[in-house]
C-alpha cells in the first residue's frame, strides 16, 4: 500500500507539474506574440492585399476579386468588420486583429485538450505554438492563423464524438467549427476529411454505424458547403500559369522540413522521433497484442485516431502540394502541423500512466520549449516590411521633377500603400490595379511587349534634364552582355514562366544602369531589427547621364 500511495502521490505531483509548465509556457507565449505586435509595423504586401479584398465597398467587386486571393470568405468577412468599427485606419489596430487570431489560437489549443483528455496542452504549445513560423503567419493578417483555429476545434470536437457520447450539442458544435474550418481555407478540407478517416477508422472497428455516419455526414456538409466557390477556384486557372511551379515529393518534403526546423535542431529532431513514433504504435499495438494486452486494449482505439488522421493528414497534404502547380511554402504546412501536435499530445496521454512515461513527456516537451526560444525571440522582434522606411526616405530626398522605378510588380502594392510623394513612380511591369496581386494583369503584361524600353526612356529624359532617378527593390548584379528583349509570351523559350520574364527586365534595367548611368548611390535605410525577407528593400540613387 505505501508503494501504491508514494505511486499516486508522484502521479499527482507530475500532474500540477504538467499544468504548472503548461501555463508558464503560454504565458511566455503570450509575451512573444505582444512583441511581435509591437516590432511587426507595417503591413507587408500579402497583408495589404488581403486587407484590400475584404474592405472592397461593394460585395460584387469583392467576389469578383476573391480569385486573386484565392480563400473562402469568412476570415475576410472578420477583418471587414475589424475595419468598419473603426479599427482599419492604422497599422497597429489591423495588427491588433491579428494579435488577438493568435492569441485564439492558442486558446483553442487549451480548449482542444481539455475537450479530448482534460489535460493541459502541453506538447501542443511546446511543438506548435512555440514554432516561430506560427507565430508571424498566425498573427499576419492573413486567413492562415483564423483558419488554424477551427482545424484545432474541428478535431477535439470529433474526438469528442467519437469517444464519448453524441448528443446534439456535440453535433452542433462539430459542424459549426468544421464549416468555418472549411470556409476559412480551402485546404483545410483535407484536413477535415483526415480528421473524418481517423474517426472512422474507430467507429468501424466498434460497429458504431450510426455515429459513423453521423461523423461522415458532418465531414460530408462541411465539404459541400465549399460548392459556391467553384467557379472561383476555375477562374484562378486563368492566371495560375504565370506562378506554375513544378513539384515533386522530395521538393515538397524539403519544404515541410524547413517548417519544422523553424524552432530549431531539437525540435527539427523531436518532431520526427514523435511523428514516427504515432505511425508506428498502431501497428505494434496489434502485432504484439498479446504481450501488450493488459496496457494497451484499453487505449488503442484512441492510438488508431491519432495515427491514423496523422497518417491521412500528412499523406493528403504532401500529395496535394506535390500535385499542385505552384511554389511550395512553409507555411502550407501549418494546419498538417497542428493536427499533427495535437495527435502527439493524445498519444503520450493514451499511453500506460507510468510516471516515467509521464516524466519522459514532461521533460521532451520542455526541453523542445526551451530550445525554441532563440529562433522565436528572433522571430518577434522582426519587422514585416521596410517598405514604409523607404517611402519615408523618398519623400525626404525626392524632389517633383524625379522619377522613381519599383523593380517589381509586388513591391508596388506595398509601395503605394505607404508612399505619399509627389515624385512619379512605376513598377516594372506596370499594371493598372496595385490593391491585390492582381496576377491577370501581369499576365497581359508579360504577353505583350517589352516595358523595360518605355520605362528606360522615361529614365533618360529625367537623367538629360538633370534629375535623379530612384531604384526601389532588389536587383542582382548587372549582366555582362546587353540582354535581348524577349518576345511576348508564350513565344520565347520561357513559356508563361513569370519569374523568368520579371527576371530578364531586370537584367535589362541593371545593364542599362551600368553603362548609362554617370553616378549610382547605395541608400543605407536605418534598420535595427531584423525585416522579413521577403520584403527588405534596397533605395537606389542615380544621377547624371555618361556620353556615349
Amino acid at each position: 500500500m505505501p508503494v501504491m500511495k508514494d505511486f499516486q502521490s508522484s502521479g499527482r505531483m507530475l500532474a500540477r507539474c504538467e499544468l504548472a509548465a503548461a501555463i508558464l509556457l503560454t504565458a511566455i507565449l503570450i509575451g512573444f506574440h505582444l512583441a511581435f505586435l509591437f516590432h511587426a509595423g507595417p503591413l507587408w504586401r500579402d497583408e495589404i492585399s488581403s486587407l484590400n479584398l475584404a474592405t472592397k465597398p461593394t460585395g460584387s467587386e469583392f467576389w469578383r476579386l476573391l480569385a486573386f486571393d484565392p480563400f473562402p470568405p469568412g476570415y475576410f468577412v472578420f477583418l471587414r468588420l475589424w475595419s468598419a468599427i473603426g479599427f482599419g485606419d492604422s497599422d497597429f489596430a489591423l495588427r491588433a486583429f491579428g494579435f488577438f487570431v493568435g492569441i485564439f489560437l492558442i486558446g483553442a489549443l487549451w480548449v482542444a485538450c481539455y475537450l479530448i483528455d482534460k489535460s493541459p496542452p502541453l506538447w501542443p504549445v511546446a511543438l506548435f505554438a512555440f514554432n516561430p513560423l506560427v507565430l508571424e503567419v498566425g498573427d499576419s493578417l492573413r486567413p492562415y492563423g483564423f483558419s488554424l483555429i477551427w482545424i484545432v476545434l474541428a478535431f477535439a470536437l470529433m474526438w469528442r464524438a467519437t469517444f464519448g457520447s453524441l448528443n446534439r450539442r456535440i453535433v452542433c458544435f462539430a459542424l459549426v467549427v468544421e464549416v468555418l474550418g472549411a470556409q476559412s481555407a480551402f485546404t483545410n478540407a483535407l484536413m477535415i476529411f483526415a480528421i473524418a478517416i481517423g474517426s472512422a477508422a474507430v467507429l468501424a472497428r466498434q460497429r458504431a454505424w450510426a455515429k459513423l455516419g453521423v461523423v461522415l455526414g458532418i465531414g460530408a456538409l462541411a465539404g459541400l458547403s465549399l460548392t459556391p466557390y467553384l467557379p472561383i477556384i476555375r477562374r484562378t486557372q486563368d492566371w495560375t500559369i504565370v506562378i506554375a511551379n513544378k513539384n515533386d515529393i522530395a521538393t515538397v518534403l524539403g519544404v515541410g522540413r524547413d517548417a519544422i526546423a523553424n524552432s530549431g535542431a531539437f525540435a527539427n529532431w523531436a518532431w520526427i522521433a514523435v511523428i514516427i513514433a504515432v505511425l508506428l504504435v498502431v501497428p505494434i499495438s496489434f502485432v504484439f497484442r498479446d504481450r501488450f494486452r493488459e496496457n494497451v486494449d484499453s487505449m488503442r482505439d484512441q492510438f488508431v485516431f491519432a495515427g491514423t488522421t496523422l497518417f491521412v493528414a500528412a499523406a493528403v497534404t504532401i500529395g496535394f502540394l506535390s500535385t499542385a502547380s505552384y511554389l511550395v511554402f512553409p507555411r502550407y504546412f501549418l494546419t498538417a502541423m497542428a493536427i499533427a501536435a495535437l495527435c502527439v499530445n493524445a498519444f503520450w496521454n493514451a499511453l500506460p500512466r507510468r510516471v516515467s512515461i509521464r516524466a519522459l513527456s514532461f521533460c521532451l516537451a520542455i526541453v523542445v520549449a526551451m530550445t525554441s526560444l532563440g529562433p522565436l525571440f528572433e522571430r518577434a522582434r522582426m519587422r514585416m516590411t521596410n517598405s514604409d522606411k523607404i517611402a519615408t526616405a523618398l519623400e525626404k530626398r525626392a524632389s517633383p521633377d524625379d522619377f522613381i522605378i519599383v523593380t517589381s510588380f509586388l513591391y508596388g502594392i506595398s509601395f503605394q500603400r505607404y508612399y505619399h510623394g509627389a515624385t512619379d513612380w512605376l513598377a516594372l511591369p506596370p499594371v493598372a490595379d496595385f490593391s491585390l496581386h492582381r496576377w491577370d494583369l501581369l499576365k497581359e503584361a508579360i504577353a505583350g511587349p517589352d516595358p523595360v524600353p518605355e520605362i528606360l526612356s522615361r529614365a533618360q529624359n529625367v537623367l538629360q534634364e538633370g534629375h535623379k532617378v530612384f531604384l526601389v527593390g532588389k536587383l542582382g548584379p548587372p549582366p555582362a552582355t546587353q540582354p535581348e528583349p524577349l518576345p511576348p509570351a508564350p513565344q520565347s523559350q520561357f513559356g508563361w514562366q513569370m519569374e523568368a520574364y520579371t527576371g530578364h527586365w531586370k537584367s535589362e534595367l541593371t545593364y542599362w544602369i551600368e553603362h548609362h548611368a554617370l553616378h549610382g548611390t547605395n541608400l543605407s535605410i536605418d534598420e535595427n531589427e531584423p525585416v522579413n525577407p521577403f520584403e527588405q528593400l534596397g533605395l537606389f540613387e542615380i544621377s547624371g547621364l555618361r556620353e556615349l
